[in-house]
C-alpha cells in the first residue's frame, strides 16, 4: 500500500516540478499565465455569476494547458529533429495553432463576459 501512496504522491511531485519549470524557463507559458492572472483578478470586481466563472477559469486553464503541450512538442521535436525539417515544421506550426484556437475562443468568451459586465456598469 505504501507503494501506491508513494507512486500517487510523485506523479503530483512531477507534475508540479513541470509547472513550476514550465513557468520560470518558457516565455510563452510565463506570459499565458500572468495574462490569466490578470484576467482572473480583474473578474473577482466583476461579480460574476458561478456559471461565468466556470467559463473564465476554464478558458485560462485551457489556453495555459495548451500552451505547455505546445513547449513539450516543439522539445520533442527538437529533440528528434535538430536540422531544420518541414515534418519539424508542421509538428510545431499545428502546435502553434491548437494555441491560437483556444486562444481565440478564450478571448472571444472574455470579451462576451468581462465586455458585458463592463457594459452593464455603464
Amino acid at each position: 500500500m505504501q507503494s501506491f501512496l508513494k507512486k500517487f504522491i510523485n506523479k503530483f511531485r512531477y507534475a508540479f516540478a513541470g509547472l513550476f519549470d514550465g513557468i520560470r524557463h518558457d516565455h510563452s507559458i510565463a506570459l499565458q499565465c500572468l495574462i490569466g492572472l490578470f484576467v482572473f483578478i480583474a473578474c473577482i470586481f466583476l461579480h460574476l455569476t458561478v456559471w461565468e466563472w466556470l467559463v473564465i477559469i476554464l478558458m485560462i486553464a485551457l489556453v495555459i494547458a495548451f500552451e505547455f503541450i505546445n513547449s513539450a512538442l516543439e522539445t520533442i521535436t527538437d529533440k528528434i529533429s535538430p536540422e531544420y525539417s518541414l515534418e519539424a515544421k508542421k509538428i510545431k506550426d499545428y502546435a502553434a495553432a491548437a494555441v491560437l484556437v483556444i486562444s481565440i475562443a478564450a478571448a472571444i468568451s472574455g470579451i462576451i463576459i468581462i465586455g458585458g459586465k463592463i457594459y452593464g456598469m455603464l
